[in-house]
């Protein structure tokens, strides 16, 4: 059975996932940083190392569930973004233009609307 995780660890979680997010941000914001989808899953494998009770996956959840909220999308857009196999994998989608973001967003919701 496994244990729950601390509060401690899901502040940590959701730490990691918004550093994921400022990185990423970063990258959009030098607009010719080199940092593409290999890099930035590089550097989020190498901080999830920092959480013993969360993986990758989770991290990059919460980092795409706090882009959406950010950019005033509805809830659940981390799940819609890995549900659908779109063109751009989920970690790619944390270095698209915010205007590129909402597209992706919606060809998921226009995808999973069709099922």
């Amino acid at each position: 059975m496994a244990t729950r995780p601390t509060r401690e660890q899901d502040q940590a979680c959701d730490r990691l996932a918004r550093a994921l997010l400022l990185i990423a941000e970063a990258a959009r914001l030098d607009g010719r940083s080199p940092m593409d989808r290999a890099g930035l899953a590089e550097v989020a494998r190498q901080a999830a190392r920092a959480s013993s009770a969360f993986g990758l996956d989770e991290i990059l959840a919460r980092a795409l569930e706090e882009r959406g909220r950010g950019l005033g999308l509805r809830s659940g857009t981390a799940e819609l973004l890995t549900l659908v196999e779109g063109d751009v994998e989920p970690m790619a989608t944390l270095l698209l233009a915010d205007d590129e973001f909402r597209a992706a967003v919606a060809r998921a919701e226009a995808e999973l609307g069709e099922v």
